[in-house]
């Protein structure tokens, strides 16, 4: 397996530095509850690149992969189950 090359690398940086000013740039902008799911968003994909191009996930084996899944969907989980505490205390 082949490391990737310094253009993918440059090229990830690039997407990276595209995200983060539009993350700084919609705090600027008042979009309501849409700033938050902007944000979510911008943070999902910024978070593809490094998965996909840093931490090599896409060019990695099966097995990889499958462990790479199973924790996205544990944190799904936890992060679906704290959100339902909080909205049922807190709302």
């Amino acid at each position: 397996m082949n490391p990737p090359s310094v253009r993918a690398y440059v090229g990830a940086w690039v997407v990276l530095l595209v995200l983060l000013a539009l993350s700084c740039g919609s705090a600027y902008v008042h979009l309501g509850i849409m700033n938050s799911i902007a944000n979510y968003g911008i943070a999902v994909a910024k978070a593809a690149v490094v998965i996909l191009v840093f931490m090599h996930i896409g060019r990695g084996t099966p097995v990889i992969r499958v462990v790479a899944a199973t924790a996205l969907l544990a944190l799904t989980l936890l992060v679906v189950l704290s959100s339902t505490d909080f909205i049922v205390r807190y709302l």
